[in-house]
């Protein structure tokens, strides 16, 4: 159960700063501190060090900015980058040996490479390596040009993907540990027009869930993390037959796994939902359980508690976080408390301190 102790929750957006809250069992929010970064979307946070890092996403330069971080205070000592490695970066992923940070830069389509240092925290003015994604996709409003959403550490940190909406693809790049550089290992290709977002680990390592913001669906993915090679699989819907048939925009948002490895969950915007899947053959397929109105606007980020009671979604357009109680054994939502107000939410990182 959740220890409301030490149980918090980092709130990335845009504007001005990252909000720590509190959140007790009940999933009951309150504020505790805030970090002083501007336009910070998406947040990363190094609990050994004490350090986090977030990305500002701002265009035609992005910024990479850190911050020594306590629960209490907030942050202090926020130290910014000059150059993300390309414009609007919008994710980024700590490699678990704590040495070096992947940047994804939306819109110019690049994924950057910074070293860190003792502390934790980012080195130099500029990324140590930019890689530049090329291509397109059928959908001339979303797909001109590439566009990096999401870079993950795979599960032996043998491996570094980045999800590329604009060129349907996933590329998979090995991570060098001395070097701390990447090199093209392989890349799974979605069909034209998915979109893909973001993907989320099952537990086995042998799969991952890709949801494409475009095309509104999640793909099963096959993984050998031995050899860095993937490949797209079945997919489900993540919007109910009415909306689909009612829109041909999407935007889905965020995917997430249970800890238990039986769930999956999505998020969708224009419709404001949150889609629930059952995990089934060992993680190789996904049945749908129910798809929830999200009690908010733009559900930009849903996130769960570590121990997976609790399930939050970060409104964006409506000011809001709301919270879900998780059935353990059934994986459905209900909504609990009042949604919490703050301003502009893009991403979420629950943290034990």
């Amino acid at each position: 159960m959740v220890d409301s102790a030490n149980s918090y929750l980092l709130v990335g957006g845009y504007g001005a700063g990252v909000h720590c809250l509190r959140y007790d069992a009940d999933g009951a929010l309150s504020p505790v501190s805030s970090v002083d970064i501007a336009d910070p979307s998406y947040v990363a946070y190094d609990s050994t060090r004490g350090v986090l890092t977030a990305v500002v996403e701002q265009e035609p330069a992005g910024r990479v900015a850190s911050a020594r971080f306590t629960v209490a205070d907030g942050g202090a000592d926020v130290r910014d980058q000059t150059d993300s490695g390309g414009s609007a970066p919008c994710h980024l992923a700590l490699h678990p040996d704590g040495t070096t940070l992947f940047v994804a830069n939306y819109m110019s389509g690049t994924v950057a490479v910074f070293a860190l240092d003792a502390d934790g925290r980012v080195t130099g003015s500029e990324p140590t390596q930019v890689i530049q994604h090329s291509g397109s996709g059928p959908r001339a409003d979303r797909q001109e040009g590439p566009h990096a959403h999401q870079v993950v550490v795979s599960p032996s940190g043998r491996w570094v993907l980045a999800v590329d909406l604009g060129t349907d693809a996933v590329y998979v790049y090995s991570y060098e540990s001395e070097s701390g550089r990447l090199s093209a290992q392989s890349h799974v290709k979605l069909p034209g027009g998915s979109g893909p977002r973001h993907l989320a680990f099952h537990g086995s390592g042998n799969y991952f869930y890709l949801l494409n913001e475009v095309s509104w669906t999640v793909a099963v993915c096959s993984w050998d993390e031995s050899t860095g090679v993937g490949e797209a699989g079945p997919e489900v819907p993540s919007r109910a037959a009415a909306d689909r048939a009612a829109s041909d925009r999407a935007w889905c948002a965020a995917i997430r796994v249970s800890a238990d490895d039986r769930f999956v969950y999505a998020s969708n915007r224009i419709d404001d939902t949150i889609a629930v899947f059952s995990v089934v053959a060992d993680g190789a397929g996904l049945e749908p359980v129910e798809v929830v109105p999200a009690g908010g606007s733009w559900p930009r980020d849903i996130v769960l508690s570590p121990d997976g009671t609790l399930l939050f979604s970060a409104n964006q357009q409506s000011d809001s976080i709301t919270v879900f109680r998780v059935d353990a054994e059934s994986g459905r939502l209900t909504p609990v408390g009042t949604p919490y107000a703050v301003k502009t939410p893009a991403s979420l990182l629950p943290i034990c301190v």
